[in-house]
């Protein structure tokens, strides 16, 4: 049964399967909900699948807490599994990761941008909601350094999803709960493994935050995913982390230390196979360094409609892009886009 589900979520080409209790196993393909022809499982065979994928830290985690997630192989595919309690039961959601890194080519990421990852320090952000396909992203830019430079890049995951080959680069990747205990004492540990690049599966508290600024100031490259809305709320997002005493300091830390923001939404594709993003892409110019000192992110936006030249995109720029190639349903853009009846205008399109 549970090489089965394996089986099922591969050949359908899924994203995320959901195992729960009085359903059928239920795959998530491009973007929408599809039950498969199976009796509905009982809570026997959730805990079957559960015990023949769970490692025993994860075990202690599950019975302590109600909650876990990790890394699970299976011939060749990864997936990050979460296994959580609900109503007395065990649900699973699996979520399979190709172990694919696209080219920045591929990714729509302009030329202009390219020099920015084989800079020597700052902070470079990619974000978004969840399952906006920011892991994949982030894989495909550890790619790009690892292709073209010698260095030694450290990534902290949680869990590792995507594995990386040594290249020109030594790749060392650290999982929370198996290889250290948090983000923040992986960043600490890090600095003292003499990396080049460093590698944040997701900045999320204020220490991961505050190390992660500080290794960007010293002369290490960070990478790192946040949950934010636009690229001028990753701003506010970081900053507003901090004490206020401590805020206009940080300000400025910032606006020296930043050298990007991509920040993406995932689509399904018209054909129906998979999903393609959109990126908005900020570039942290001297316009926009200035911006992030005084307090002004709500002109951020109006600047990266300026910064073409320098490869910056705005998202509904990118969503045009997405339609008028025919990648994207012009009702799926609108429901990402950031101005609605500006957008329906640029499309030609009815109100």
């Amino acid at each position: 049964m549970v090489e089965d589900f394996f089986k099922a979520a591969i050949s359908h080409n899924a994203n995320d399967m959901h195992l729960t209790v009085g359903l059928p196993p239920v795959l998530r393909i491009g973007g929408k909900l599809v039950r498969l022809d199976h009796s509905p499982l009982s809570s026997e065979d959730i805990d079957l699948v559960m015990r023949a994928v769970t490692p025993p830290r994860a075990m202690v985690e599950l019975s302590q807490s109600g909650n876990t997630d990790f890394a699970f192989n299976y011939e060749g595919h990864r997936f990050r599994v979460g296994v959580f309690r609900q109503c007395g039961t065990l649900s699973i959601v699996m979520r399979h990761f190709r172990n694919i890194r696209f080219s920045l080519d591929y990714l729509r990421i302009p030329k202009e941008l390219h020099e920015t990852f084989l800079h020597e320090w700052g902070l470079f952000l990619i974000t978004g909601p969840t399952g906006s396909g920011k892991t994949t992203t982030l894989a495909s830019l550890v790619d790009f350094i690892n292709s073209n430079c010698a260095k030694h890049i450290v990534t902290i995951e949680d869990p590792v999803e995507i594995l990386h080959q040594h290249k020109k680069s030594i790749v060392t990747q650290r999982e929370i709960g198996t290889d250290v205990n948090s983000f923040a004492e992986g960043l600490r540990r890090t600095m003292r493994h003499d990396p080049d690049v460093i590698v944040v599966g997701e900045i999320r508290d204020l220490d991961t935050t505050r190390i992660a600024l500080k290794a960007s100031e010293t002369g290490h490259l960070v990478l790192g995913t946040l949950h934010a809305k636009t690229a001028a709320t990753t701003i506010t997002r970081i900053i507003s982390q901090f004490p206020h005493d401590e805020q206009p300091f940080i300000r400025i830390q910032l606006a020296t230390a930043l050298l990007g923001v991509i920040n993406q939404v995932l689509l399904p594709t018209q054909d129906g196979r998979g999903m393609t993003a959109a990126m908005e892409i900020m570039m942290n110019s001297p316009t926009i360094s200035s911006l992030i000192r005084q307090e002004k992110e709500s002109q951020i936006s109006d600047e990266i409609r300026k910064g073409k030249k320098l490869g910056m995109v705005c998202l509904d720029e990118a969503l045009q892009y997405l339609c008028v190639n025919k990648d994207v349903h012009f009702k799926d853009a609108l429901r990402c886009c950031r101005e609605p009846k500006v957008f329906k205008g640029r499309m030609d399109v009815k109100e």
